[in-house]
């Protein structure tokens, strides 16, 4: 399913402080303002990468320890959200870029997060027909920073966290 129409929905915008998102007011006057649009991808985007996508079945959880036989830290530990039954054709909500959090800070995780980034944002990509880049690279040891570009918009994740320096 495509769109025809341009994206137009509620602006979010990452706060350092909060390090968390917040939705941005445009003020009008008397101690009152409204939601702000965003007719563009930003938002969209800044969803995906910032929520948490449910771990495939294949994948190592950064709770599991290699070579310890029946680890399980219950139902909730694959992450991910409710919602995701509604979606159409197994689609799913987030990126999976916490799977990193026991990381070794080299290029194989780097790797793994440009993986990962391409993987949330599809979705959007392919829903508003557009074409989106994504890299990622070292901020410092254990500080990863994701890009996502299409039409002009250029939206950069905080910081993934991982484990340690390499």
């Amino acid at each position: 399913m495509t769109a025809s129409a341009s994206p137009a929905g509620m602006m979010l915008r990452y706060r350092t402080d909060l390090r968390a998102c917040d939705a941005v007011v445009r003020a009008t006057g008397n101690g009152r303002g409204r939601i702000r649009i965003d007719r563009t991808l930003a938002t969209s985007l800044l969803v995906q990468l910032g929520s948490d996508r449910r771990a495939e079945a294949s994948d190592t959880l950064p709770t599991e320890i290699a070579l310890l036989p029946a680890q399980s830290a219950g139902v909730f530990a694959r992450r991910g959200w409710v919602g995701d039954i509604l979606l159409n054709d197994g689609q799913r909500l987030g990126a999976r870029t916490w799977l990193l959090e026991r990381g070794k800070s080299d290029e194989p995780d780097r790797v793994a997060a440009i993986g990962y980034a391409a993987e949330a944002v599809a979705p959007v990509a392919d829903y508003w027909s557009q074409d989106v880049q994504t890299a990622a690279g070292w901020l410092r040891p254990g500080v990863l920073q994701i890009v996502v570009s299409t039409s002009g918009v250029t939206v950069r994740t905080p910081s993934v966290g991982t484990g340690g320096a390499a």
